[in-house]
């Protein structure tokens, strides 16, 4: 009796994926190697030579071992190929930085610049923002500047229909700095202005002179003049989304509307990704049966879908999604046309190496990550999903109808982990959302585009042409904004570890090997081993000495402070300014929260109600449950001050007035005692009657001290005297002259003191008094306005300032 052969998996169907995981391999690895450039290329050189020499030999001969030989060298090479065209990047990315370095300079400079207009649009906050290819640039009279850079402008005044894209204008501007992030969970966006080129951004205080347009300028052009017919289509209500969900065009969306998409799972139909690729390739698909039948069919029908395919990605501005969806389309086509063999994962594969050598920076772009993983996923888990559809409802609309809620549900469990690292959001409601939808961007989207050219010869008539997708775009307006805002249609989720990354590889890993026994176990084991590495994880997390974790976060001219206490309890001191166009609760506070998962507070301590201190309040008690409101109890009629009151009780959030003696048990490893106020009235200063607490786990104690005056440190220190010494001092009133005296500081002795304050501030805070008396404790200062959030831990024995940039 024979035995029954092992199983091989297929390597030899996918070459295209194994150049890919090499290449993309050798593309990280560039990024943690400091090796000479020409060394990199002489290597990758060198193994291809060797791999043509091996093939010469083996040419008229078999030989196992060196075919063995030659793969192993031939993926090698691979892996340098990608290791070698990282370095060079990397390499070009450290000349960029230097003429970047350069341009910093420059910052809250004014200058004269000579430049390429490539777009001039229009964003969410109603500025416009201008692209530039800067040619030259004078400072003063004299000194110019003739290196070349990207440029990114902003205006208030509507220069648009003035110079189209390809104008070279001469133009007034003032360089401002490229922001970096000020608290942990905020978007870096100087890495990714760098990442998409520019270097400098500023604002446009006037364009003196055209001085030429050029015909160039092909894309953004043609693009301008779409998005000028869109406008012209369709109504003010839709035309935003119009834009959007045709051309890829979200500059104009407001963040409401990119939450209420994001939290109702239909983000993805504003990417413009393989879905509406698919919408206008579709129909080209149905007259392929026709070109076979003639001698140059096939290579018409290809020239055809190269110039459609060609044209939609222009229009889009060349996105990693619809790069990817319109390259495999095109390979598909081609494969259909000529009769060649069809993979998807190889077609897949192929895309993505073709995007990663004409731009590899795309590879840490999360668009590129989300296109090609939910694409992966589809491949892998959806002919497993489908048979879940009995066969005689899969060609019918009820099994059309089911395929759409499968293939949602398969991407959004199979992204759950890569969307919750980027956004800390996940999406319940989607599957059901999508099937409301989808089945009308199938008309919408090719529909749309095919009758844009209307709006432009008959514009008389165009309102009652795009009326039906009209009254669609506002159907898709309602369901996301309804679903997204329902409660319990989105969760919050804390940055996923390492090893739930490898849980979801490995079972979607199994999922897709089910029926191939040989396979299956294997994927087993892996899941089983990342699950039970999860567990240890988790086991000597909890063996650890418990944290206390204190991030003062930086709002600008007022005060949060986020606690985490070494139970796991989420506490939150002061909740930042309020201003008439944002506040930070909005803005900073429940960002931050949501980035760690956090969906609610055990307490907040309110030091006094004025606007910078109590700022976030409506909006966090709105958003987030809350145990305890611990405030000083100070009557004040402020709108702002009886708006949190009413929500407080509209949302049955108990509010505690705290005085002096008391103490607060939120947490059994820690302590916090309330040294002030003592609840008589001594003046009819907020600031004198502020909320002070000492918080003391183990060995080590922080004061936080609200905007207490000189008159409150003399009262707090006649009663508890040595008491006060403390580790870290919350400095009083943003570094006040009122605040910080040298009484009150030799008595807490601080090691640490940190100030939260903006930059600019109309009180001109910190003043030199307070800064000269908090320099001569000996203490290290830290101000949010300089350092940004500031983070400091405590196992207990000593406190330690964690970086987070």
């Amino acid at each position: 009796m024979s035995e029954k052969p092992s199983y091989h998996f297929p390597f030899s169907r996918y070459p295209a994926a194994r150049i890919i995981l090499f290449f993309t391999a050798g593309l990280i690895y560039s990024k943690y190697t400091e090796i000479p450039v020409l060394l990199i290329v002489s290597i990758t050189i060198s193994l291809f030579a060797l791999v043509l020499l091996c093939d010469l030999l083996i040419k008229n001969r078999v030989s196992i071992e060196l075919s063995q030989f030659v793969f192993v060298v031939y993926m090698l090479a691979i892996f340098t190929s990608g290791w070698s065209w990282g370095a060079i990047q990397l390499a070009l990315d450290y000349k960029n930085s230097e003429r970047a370095a350069v341009l910093q300079l420059l910052e809250w400079e004014r200058a004269q610049i000579v430049g390429e207009v490539n777009e001039i649009r229009k964003n969410a906050t109603g500025r416009f923002v201008w692209e530039i290819q800067v040619l030259e640039t004078t400072l003063g009279d004299s000194i110019t500047f003739k290196e070349p850079f990207r440029l990114r402008g902003y205006s208030d005044d509507d220069y648009e229909l003035l110079f189209k894209p390809g104008s070279v204008v001469s133009a007034s501007v003032r360089f401002i700095p490229l922001s970096e992030p000020r608290n942990p969970h905020e978007f870096h966006f100087k890495k990714w202005m760098e990442r998409h080129g520019y270097y400098a951004q500023a604002t446009i205080v006037d364009v003196n002179e055209f001085i030429k347009s050029s015909n160039i300028v092909i894309w953004p052009k043609l693009r301008s003049s779409l998005l000028g017919l869109v406008d012209r289509s369709f109504s003010e209500k839709t035309a935003v989304l119009a834009k959007a969900l045709l051309i890829g065009y979200k500059h104009e969306l407001q963040q409401e509307e990119r939450t209420a998409f994001a939290r109702s799972g239909l983000s993805h139909i504003m990417a413009v990704s393989g879905l509406h690729v698919g919408f206008i390739v579709a129909p080209f698909w149905l007259f392929i049966p026709f070109l076979w039948k003639y001698k140059w069919g096939k290579w018409v029908g290809l020239i055809m879908l190269t110039a459609l395919l060609l044209f939609y990605a222009g229009i889009t501005g060349f996105s990693a999604s619809v790069s990817r969806a319109s390259l495999m389309a095109w390979l598909l086509t081609y494969g259909k046309l000529f009769h060649k063999v069809r993979d998807s994962v190889n077609l897949m594969a192929v895309a993505a190496l073709i995007l990663l050598i004409i731009e590899p920076r795309q590879l840490y772009d999360v668009g590129f990550q989300l296109s090609f993983s939910a694409v992966l996923i589809i491949l892998m888990i959806l002919p497993q999903a489908q048979r879940l559809i009995s066969e005689k409802h899969r060609q019918s609309w009820v099994g059309s109808f089911w395929m759409i809620i499968l293939v949602s549900i398969v991407v959004q469990i199979g992204l759950f982990p890569v969307l919750t690292h980027y956004f800390g959001e996940f999406s319940v409601i989607g599957p059901i959302a999508n099937v409301l939808v989808v089945p009308l961007l199938s008309f919408i989207v090719p529909v749309s585009l095919a009758l844009l050219p209307v709006s432009a010869l008959l514009p008389e008539i165009s309102g009652w042409v795009f009326l039906p997708a009209e009254y669609g775009l506002l159907w898709i307006q309602w369901v996301a904004s309804t679903l997204g805002n329902m409660d319990g249609s989105w969760l919050v989720f804390e940055k996923p570890s390492f090893w739930v990354f490898l849980i979801w590889t490995a079972a979607i890993a199994l999922t897709a090997a089910l029926r191939i026994p040989e396979l299956r176990w294997k994927y087993l084991i892996l899941l089983l081993i990342a699950l039970n590495g999860w567990q240890i994880e988790k086991i000597i997390q909890k063996a650890k000495v418990p944290l206390l974790e204190m991030v003062m976060l930086d709002v600008g001219q007022g005060d949060a402070v986020y606690i985490k206490t070494p139970s796991g309890k989420h506490l939150l001191v002061d909740a930042g300014r309020w201003s008439p166009l944002a506040n930070s609760g909005d803005q900073v506070i429940l960002p931050f929260l949501r980035s760690r998962g956090i969906t609610h507070l055990d307490a907040v301590f309110l030091s006094h109600p004025h606007a910078d201190h109590i700022g976030g309040m409506p909006s966090i008690i709105n958003e987030m449950s809350i145990s305890k409101i611990y405030q000083s109890g100070y009557p004040y009629e402020s709108a702002l001050y009886l708006n949190m009151l009413a929500a407080a009780e509209r949302t049955g959030t108990e509010i505690i007035d705290l005085r002096k003696g008391d103490v607060a048990w939120v947490d059994p490893l820690i302590r916090i005692f309330v040294v002030g106020p003592d609840g008589k009235r001594h003046n009819s200063n907020p600031n004198d009657h502020s909320l002070v607490l000492k918080l003391v786990y183990g060995e080590t104690a922080i004061l936080f001290t609200g905007d207490a005056e000189d008159h409150q440190e003399r009262r707090i220190i006649s009663r508890y005297g040595d008491f006060l010494k403390s580790d870290i001092l919350k400095a009083g009133h943003h570094g006040s002259r009122t605040s910080s005296t040298e009484p009150f500081l030799s008595v807490v002795q601080p090691d640490v003191v940190l100030v939260s304050l903006s930059f600019r501030n109309m009180f001109r805070h910190p003043h030199p008094e307070a800064v000269n008396r908090l320099q001569s404790t000996g203490a290290k200062i830290e101000y949010t306005s300089l350092e940004g959030a500031i983070i400091y831990r405590s196992d207990g024995k000593s406190l330690k300032r964690h970086d987070w940039r």
